[in-house]
């Protein structure tokens, strides 16, 4: 017997404008654009697939498109037990971008991949600069160890040093820009990015510290996030071969 999950979704990353089928993670997802009335939605027959299942392929889904347009997708969770698919009632406005909704993509096979996308979605979606510089900085993370270590006699953190390393790869105009101007101040950009941005979030017992209600925090933290942001997105593209199309 028929039972559909139906899974609202918030956000501005192309979606179709008509009801689609596509076929993800060996299963079929059936999408719905928004109306005056409904939400865009995702719709999963739970034959062979369990609710948790189903919200995680979902999940992974979102986290495709999200890497593939730049643009943030949340889940808005819905419910399941429906014989046939039921549009989700509207919460906010986001309507489809797309007529043609040329999906070719599956579940990426790499454990690194899933976690590096599902964080990039986190970021793109959440509504907290300081959390969004976080989830990018989370991805810097899956490549390399945030604890310091001595090599030939010197105390360094890898995650650091990978941020030096991959500093002269950057060509974001918005970037490099930001880049230019640490140095101008003296900074080293690898060790402020860690010091005055990863530490100053997760931590609020000594200095530096961000706090989310000054704006100069949070105006510096924009800034700095078009680094740690391209950074991460070289990351997902160069080393875990996840490439950035629908198709």
């Amino acid at each position: 017997m028929d039972q559909w999950l139906n899974i609202g979704v918030e956000g501005f990353a192309t979606w179709p404008t008509k009801e689609t089928k596509v076929s993800f993670g060996g299963h079929e997802l059936l999408l719905r654009p928004a109306t005056k009335d409904t939400e865009q939605s995702i719709h999963i027959n739970l034959i062979g697939i369990s609710d948790r299942e189903a919200l995680t392929l979902a999940n992974r889904f979102l986290s495709v498109l999200s890497w593939c347009d730049g643009q943030g997708l949340k889940n808005l969770y819905g419910w399941s037990g429906n014989p046939v698919p039921v549009s989700v009632p509207k919460k906010t406005r986001a309507l489809g971008s797309s007529c043609a909704f040329p999906f070719n993509r599956d579940v990426e096979a790499n454990p690194k991949a899933l976690l590096a996308l599902a964080l990039y979605r986190e970021g793109r979606s959440i509504d907290s600069t300081p959390f969004e510089f976080l989830s990018y900085f989370k991805i810097l993370n899956i490549f390399w160890k945030d604890k310091f270590e001595k090599v030939n006699g010197l105390r360094i953190n890898p995650l650091v040093e990978g941020i030096r390393t991959a500093l002269p790869k950057i060509t974001s105009e918005e970037a490099t820009r930001r880049i230019s101007k640490l140095r101008s101040l003296n900074q080293d950009p690898a060790d402020y990015l860690y010091q005055s941005g990863r530490c100053a979030i997760a931590h609020a017992h000594s200095d530096p510290i961000v706090d989310p209600d000054d704006v100069a925090d949070l105006h510096r933290l924009s800034e700095d996030m078009w680094i740690v942001r391209t950074i991460a997105e070289q990351l997902i593209e160069e080393e875990l071969n996840v490439r950035r199309t629908l198709f």
